[in-house]
């Protein structure tokens, strides 16, 4: 039992130390080494105590650095699997080892910076959000293209999607703008064209008022002279046509301002078409061209002895002249109207004598003494006028003298009290025509019945 021990214990020994080692030196030399390579030993331990304590502060550190990244983690989300990450600068990485926390304590505070300003143009992109929703609620008359602005604003919430979403709007604005613009130039081409239709009218109407005067005119004695003058002011053409312009871009936002609305919205067209008409008139338009100038009218005198004043007057003094010389002026007016607007639909043989008639409802009244008539009927002869006046004077002179035929129309009472014939005598100047024209003499001798209906 002893030597089992033994053995046991023996080999207990041998499993916990080396096999004995043998020096072939004496123990002092051996002693020494062993002190020596035991300071070395300790040396080292010490180094590693030290590396031990460097690493522990490092671990510490490091430590701190990641539980600020978590802490932060919380607010800025950027340890999520979806946020790509990039490589520090070459510096800043060479620095990280030896100072992670003020390098992670920059970036921290750097992020904060960008979520205030990624606060700050959130609260602004939705200030513009609602200021686009109301603008098209407002102001675009596209039913889709409504629609479509306003679920890309509701549904789009990243930036990728908006950036597409905002790429196929710009494409349907560009579209829309396009549209608009040929619209325009059809707008601005159709514009143009009315402009040149109306210029070359009031071109036209200036030329033919610059005619009547011609066609007013008399022969006194060899010589033919004028009874009114026409002074229409001249303008060049791209100043006329820029004034239209004008005047229907004044029109066009009458038109769309509130007169012509309700407090419903619904739109008078009525009063519409007739402020139309009105801006639409000669008188109006040639205004405008002639920005503001007047044409200037005068008129020269015409005696009884068929003599022509010299120097004409200008309209306003004339219309200071006595009650029969102004109707014996208005009516010459008349007469060259009436002439140049005969002349103007058909062409008339100047050689007939008289070749049209103008009916007269009781002109007479100032108009009864032989210098206001004798002018009258003298221009009407020269023209080519026939007048017929209808009267109810009985009696007078100039009756008999200017009209060689005289029909008096009375009423004479029937066998029924409540109904009247009219009896209608004929009194013919025969010495005139004899001198004048007898061979209408002869025709007013016939009777010949004629069919009204």
């Amino acid at each position: 039992i002893a030597q089992d021990r033994f053995n046991q214990q023996e080999t207990d020994f041998y499993n916990k130390f080396t096999q004995p080692m043998f020096f072939s030196q004496s123990l002092i030399v051996i002693k020494d080494e062993l002190d020596q390579e035991y300071q070395d030993i300790q040396s080292k331990q010490n180094y590693l105590d030290e590396r031990a304590l460097i690493l522990k502060t490092e671990e510490d550190i490091l430590k701190q650095a990641l539980d600020e990244l978590r802490l932060n983690h919380g607010r800025y989300e950027y340890l999520q699997d979806n946020i790509v990450y990039v490589d520090l600068p070459s510096l800043v990485a060479q620095d990280f080892d030896y100072r992670p926390m003020p390098i992670i304590e920059h970036y921290i505070k750097e992020l904060e910076d960008k979520q205030a300003q990624l606060n700050q143009v959130g609260e602004e992109l939705e200030k513009e959000r609602d200021r686009l929703e109301q603008f098209c609620q407002e102001e675009l008359q596209d039913v889709k293209l409504r629609r479509m602005v306003m679920n890309g604003l509701k549904y789009r919430d990243n930036y990728q999607e908006a950036g597409e979403w905002k790429n196929r709007l710009s494409s349907r604005i560009a579209l829309a703008i396009r549209h608009a613009e040929d619209d325009m130039r059809e707008h601005d081409r159709q514009l143009q064209q009315f402009i040149n239709h109306i210029h070359s009218y009031l071109l036209t109407m200036a030329g033919e008022l610059r005619a009547i005067p011609r066609k007013t005119r008399v022969k006194v004695e060899d010589s033919w002279k004028e009874i009114f003058q026409f002074d229409v002011p001249k303008w060049e053409e791209k100043e006329g046509k820029n004034e239209l312009r004008k005047h229907i871009d004044w029109m066009l936002n009458q038109i769309g301002g509130d007169r012509y609305r309700d407090e419903n919205g619904k739109e008078n067209y009525a009063l519409m078409h007739k402020d139309i008409e009105k801006w639409l008139q000669a008188q109006q338009l040639l205004s405008n061209v002639m920005q503001g100038k007047n044409i200037k009218v005068k008129c020269r005198k015409v005696t009884a002895d068929g003599k022509v004043s010299s120097y004409p007057s200008v309209w306003e003094s004339s219309n200071q002249w006595s009650g029969g010389e102004k109707w014996s002026k208005n009516m010459a007016l008349f007469l060259g109207i009436q002439n140049y607007l005969a002349e103007k639909r058909q062409a008339i043989n100047p050689r007939t004598k008289r070749n049209r008639t103008v009916i007269l409802d009781n002109p007479f009244g100032k108009a009864s003494s032989e210098h206001i008539l004798d002018p009258v009927f003298f221009i009407a002869e020269q023209l080519g006028f026939q007048i017929i006046a209808l009267t109810a004077l009985a009696e007078g002179k100039f009756i008999s003298d200017y009209f060689p035929i005289v029909y008096s129309c009375r009423l004479r009472p029937s066998t029924n009290p409540d109904k009247y014939l009219i009896a209608a005598d004929k009194e013919i100047r025969h010495a005139y025509f004899k001198d004048h024209d007898p061979e209408a003499l002869r025709r007013l001798g016939e009777q010949k019945q004629m069919e009204l209906f």
